[in-house]
């Protein structure tokens, strides 16, 4: 039986396909949006049935429009997930004007104007929804060289809790999910192309306190949670699944005799 149909932002590799895979698994009628059309011709072979991949641009209102659309064809639309982002480094006195306009686009008025796609359709209906968008670390810490990579996650947790508190009242949820490093293609990328990739890796592992790079299914399988009614009393909050980095100030080495316990060391 179909849980409603859900649409799904950047859903042709890593994080989002993971996101897409898993709802359909779990009953979702999926709409699967991703500007690449190689991937979204991918996904929709994996999804098959009862499902659509749609090729598109995230940051366009049109092409939000089409995949609302498209998933109430399939079904009720009862949930929306904002995932696509690119990643674009820089700073504030030499800044790139034309990535800086670009990142917001996508990372965040995409977010914007998606949750605003299904909030519009629910008010219409005068039904209930959930969103969850998918965040980031950088949303509550700073990195250096990132810095309106960091503003624009900052403002998906500011868009939630806004979501959350203007229409929790008539049953209208929003969560967000905030990885840390996961193994997607981008960061295999980083570490592919750095001078020696195991010591890159290790590098990057090592800042997570559970001293691994994360799994897009373990994001999943976060999102697939607050997006269901198992999450029912959740709303307005942004999950970190970072391996514990935002909870660490300072990388100690770890006990070596408790590694030794384990094995390890």
């Amino acid at each position: 039986m179909s849980v409603g149909s859900v649409v799904v932002t950047g859903a042709g590799d890593g994080i989002g396909r993971a996101i897409a895979v898993r709802l359909a698994a779990d009953g979702w009628n999926v709409v699967g949006l991703e500007i690449d059309r190689a991937a979204a011709e991918a996904l929709g072979k994996t999804l098959g049935e009862g499902h659509r991949a749609l090729c598109g641009d995230a940051s366009d209102r049109t092409v939000l429009k089409a995949a609302r659309e498209a998933a109430e064809e399939l079904a009720p639309l009862r949930g929306w997930v904002n995932n696509v982002g690119i990643a674009l480094m820089g700073n504030l006195h030499e800044p790139v004007e034309a990535d800086v306009e670009r990142l917001f686009s996508v990372n965040l008025m995409s977010h914007f104007w998606g949750s605003s796609e299904a909030i519009r359709t629910w008010v219409r209906d005068r039904v209930t929804g959930s969103i969850v968008n998918v965040s980031s670390v950088h949303g509550r810490s700073a990195f250096n060289m990132w810095a309106a990579y960091d503003v624009a996650k900052a403002g998906i947790d500011a868009l939630t809790r806004y979501i959350a508190v203007e229409y929790g009242p008539v049953g209208i949820r929003a969560n967000a999910v905030a990885p840390g490093a996961v193994r997607t293609a981008l960061v295999q990328r980083v570490i592919r192309d750095s001078p020696n990739s195991a010591v890159a890796e290790r590098e990057m592992s090592i800042q997570h306190p559970l001293e691994r790079i994360g799994e897009p299914e373990e994001i999943a399988a976060a999102v697939a949670w607050l997006i269901s009614s198992e999450a029912s009393f959740v709303t307005g909050q942004s999950l970190a699944v970072d391996g514990g980095l935002t909870s660490r100030c300072y990388r100690y080495d770890p006990d070596a005799k408790l590694l030794a316990m384990y094995g390890k060391g």
